[in-house]
């Protein structure tokens, strides 16, 4: 067996246990916009936790999150229209932000719950990664309560980790 086989999955085992930021009420979303003659919503309950940040301070940034194994296609459709809302958003930073971004499924499970790795290469400096009800409100903001509501609770408590990389060497290049 080739070493890199041995050492992935241990090295992945190392970022869960040392990460501790939760996924559960890390992304709340703007309330929705009322007409003014509407009384507004009942609030959502306060987050369990504090907000989580992804704002890279790295070249590249990686987020590992944990999604119930039932919940993937619920994920997976929030993730979906994060990718039409940053498609459409006319602002510089959500297309920088865009087109960096990659979210990989692994086919590995984990505990049995799915992990999905976010791979954003180039950072765009200064934007939140976990925003994502946020960025999708800023395209779709009729939606994403009802997206808020489907995708809430496919998220693993404690499933959340974040790393900032920076380039040691291009081992296939300059």
């Amino acid at each position: 067996m080739k070493l890199r086989t041995k050492v992935a999955p241990l090295a992945l085992g190392l970022v869960f246990a040392v990460s501790t930021a939760r996924v559960a009420g890390a992304q709340t979303p703007p309330p929705a916009a009322q007409p003014a003659a509407q009384p507004a919503p009942a609030a959502q309950p306060a987050p369990a936790a504090a907000a989580a940040d992804a704002t890279f301070t790295g070249g590249v940034g990686v987020l590992l999150v944990q999604v119930k194994g039932d919940q993937t296609a619920a994920y997976e459709s929030l993730i979906a229209k994060l990718k039409e809302s940053l498609g459409k958003n006319e602002k510089p930073e959500r297309k920088a932000m865009a087109a960096g971004w990659k979210v990989y499924k692994s086919s590995e499970p984990m505990n049995g719950n799915t992990l999905y790795v976010h791979i954003v290469d180039p950072v765009s400096a200064g934007q939140n990664y976990l925003e994502t009800y946020k960025l999708i409100s800023e395209t779709f903001p009729a939606e994403v309560q009802d997206l808020y509501g489907k995708t809430k609770d496919a998220f693993v408590p404690g499933g959340l980790g974040r790393l900032n990389l920076t380039l040691v060497s291009a081992l296939g290049g300059s």
